[in-house]
């Protein structure tokens, strides 16, 4: 993948983990695994979408892997105390990297704080 195709992508999925976890959709969301290369490529205009949506963030390598294996993430989240929890897991010694079983409930989707949309009214009128 082209760099530049490869950047767009990044910041795409990660616009779009922003509107869902704005949204109220889920508590969290995990940017795509991103090489050192990525990250630095990506990081500065990432924070900025983030920050655009009134949300807050969390950097982490992955360390818990050999070197080869390393790659960076951005934990993204409404709440201070949802990045307390995340971080919480992570220090009893659960990973993402391992299994996202430990994180499925902040990371799942959150009906009761989820912000309804015209489109969620247009399903009403048509469902599938």
């Amino acid at each position: 993948m082209a760099d530049l195709d490869r950047r767009s992508f990044i910041l795409g999925m990660i616009t779009a983990f922003c509107e869902c976890v704005a949204g109220g959709c889920k508590r969290m969301a995990l940017s795509p695994p991103l090489s050192a290369k990525d990250y630095e490529a990506v990081s500065e205009e990432a924070y900025e979408i983030i920050d655009k949506h009134g949300l807050l963030y969390y950097h982490e390598m992955n360390m818990d892997q050999p070197d080869n294996l390393r790659f960076n993430w951005i934990v993204i989240a409404r709440r201070q105390q949802t990045l307390d929890d995340y971080l919480s897991l992570r220090m009893q010694g659960f990973s993402p990297v391992q299994s996202l079983a430990p994180f499925s409930e902040l990371l799942s989707y959150n009906e009761s704080e989820s912000v309804h949309t015209g489109y969620d009214a247009f399903l009403t009128f048509f469902p599938r």
